[in-house]
């Protein structure tokens, strides 16, 4: 026993005493971000453009100024974006830009260097129709309020990759929570349910909180966006670096540069490119909630 309270001695003496250790990190290069995820809705397609920046500054982003940023489709169609306030947001806006089936290539060029990227259009399902259904408190939800299920089904034939969007009263959900990524309507490739409705939690997203719980007379959109693989690949990769706290955190893998599908001329590393190219069709519907006798979730929620 005395051995095992002299161990224990000797390892609070040796901690007890901290020496203060300054490293030195260097600046790392400063590279260009791409944010480009168009798709075929008729409204304003943009691409975002920024410079990188020192991990510990607390500067904003500054906006990268490009030649030219164009796409070009497999039937020679371009379409050239614009930039007329020099923030970095350079849009296109005249009427669909993407369509099924086509493969689009993304071209950037600046500071003398080209920037690439192809990406293809997935088809997408149509959302056939939204049910709701009111949940009142319970263990885990902070208040009551509607649950909106969205009701589609699988593309039948291959592996689908999407992207599910809700939005309140017109504006995205975007935490974290809210980046919902199925693999033909169920919760991942090992689970695929090919040709089949879209199941929870993929097709119903509960809004628990406060400022989020829907209520009568909001209004409920959902939007499925076709991905291919890679965008997928791309999603999970940064769902990966953002998750903190809980056994979650205790087994991610170590942090890392996401992978990008933007390729670059030059060869040093200041002319390389971060971020990601992706082509998506979107199938939307929205509702109003409103009281309704008989309606509920196709799927019970609990």
């Amino acid at each position: 026993m005395k051995k095992i309270f002299s161990a224990i001695a000797i390892v609070f003496s040796l901690t007890s005493c901290e020496d203060v250790i300054e490293v030195e990190v260097s600046d790392g290069a400063i590279q260009l971000v791409v944010d480009a995820f168009v798709n075929n809705l008729a409204e304003p397609q943009v691409i975002n453009l920024k410079s990188t920046k020192q991990f510990f500054d607390e500067v904003v982003q500054e906006a990268f100024i490009a030649d030219s940023v164009y796409i070009k489709d497999d039937l020679n169609n371009m379409y050239f974006f614009e930039d007329e306030l020099n923030d970095g947001n350079y849009t296109w806006d005249d009427s669909v830009l993407v369509h099924e089936g086509r493969t689009y290539a993304l071209m950037i060029k600046g500071n003398g260097v080209e920037y690439s990227s192809i990406n293809f259009a997935n088809p997408v399902p149509d959302i056939d129709s939204l049910n709701w259904e009111y949940s009142p408190k319970t263990i885990g939800a902070e208040n009551g309020g509607y649950l909106v299920e969205l009701v589609a089904r699988d593309l039948i034939g291959q592996a689908d990759y999407y992207w599910i969007r809700f939005k309140k009263n017109g504006v995205y959900d975007t935490r974290r929570a809210g980046l919902n990524l199925p693999v033909d309507g169920s919760f991942s490739e090992e689970s695929m349910a090919d040709g089949q409705l879209f199941i929870p939690p993929i097709s119903t997203f509960p809004m628990f909180n406060v400022e989020d719980s829907l209520g009568l007379k909001d209004t409920a959109t959902y939007e499925i966006w076709s991905l291919t693989e890679g965008t997928n690949g791309f999603w999970s990769e940064v769902l990966n670096q953002s998750i903190s706290g809980g056994i979650g955190a205790l087994f991610a893998t170590p942090t890392a540069n996401v992978k990008t599908n933007i390729i670059s001329t030059g060869t040093e590393l200041k002319d390389q490119a971060v971020g990601w190219f992706s082509t998506s069709l979107v199938s939307s519907k929205t509702i109003i909630i409103k009281e309704k006798e008989g309606e509920k979730l196709s799927f019970p929620l609990f």
